[in-house]
């Protein structure tokens, strides 16, 4: 365990200084986006700390997997929230109807073909909008305010037996000062022909 948050850590020192800007008016944060999934990891192997950091007494959260960065997941992600910000909408499916199984399946993440038999199917994204805080989002969406039952955190806790072993994860968070919600994220977690 140890080691896996040695790597975790690791990889935010390499990483946390980018940010990437694009032709849209966009930029990627992705300092953001790592100090997301660093938090969401932390949350995954100490649940005790959901509650006394957000306040959610959720009993059927339990100590899950860490999660591994998953490059092709990352760039959908990133590719996904550049989107919305850049064409000003919030949805689990884009403006060619797709949903991000159909998307991660192109970009060379292969999942088993009934998952992308629906060009609108999505199994593994969490969504948000609003705020600049990696930390932030994953405390917003574990909160899940007004969803029930909460998909997101069920989604990024693994609490529902179908995402177990979904540990691949790839985050993105945009920013348009020019689109509605000004900041816009994409959390994908998946397993390979899940």
């Amino acid at each position: 365990m140890k080691n896996i948050k040695n790597i975790i850590f690791l990889f935010v020192a390499f990483s946390s200084t980018f940010c990437i800007g694009n032709a849209q008016n966009n930029r990627i944060l992705k300092e953001e986006a790592i100090s997301a999934f660093n938090y969401l990891n932390t949350l995954r192997i100490n649940p005790e700390l959901i509650k006394k950091e957000i306040g959610i007494n959720d009993r059927k959260i339990k100590k899950s997997q860490p999660l591994i960065w998953n490059e092709i997941l990352a760039k959908v992600a990133e590719e996904k929230a550049s989107d919305m910000a850049s064409k000003n909408y919030f949805s689990h499916t884009n403006k060619n109807g797709e949903g991000i199984n159909i998307m991660i399946h192109r970009a060379g993440y292969t999942l088993i073909k009934d998952f992308i038999k629906q060009k609108n199917s999505n199994f593994f994204e969490s969504i948000h909008a609003g705020s600049s805080s990696g930390v932030e989002i994953i405390k917003e969406l574990i909160i899940d305010k007004g969803i029930q039952p909460p998909g997101h955190r069920y989604h990024l806790l693994a609490v529902d037996e179908f995402y177990k072993e979904a540990i691949d994860c790839g985050i993105g968070i945009a920013y348009n000062p020019n689109s509605k919600y000004k900041y816009y994220c994409c959390i994908i977690i998946a397993k390979h022909d899940f």
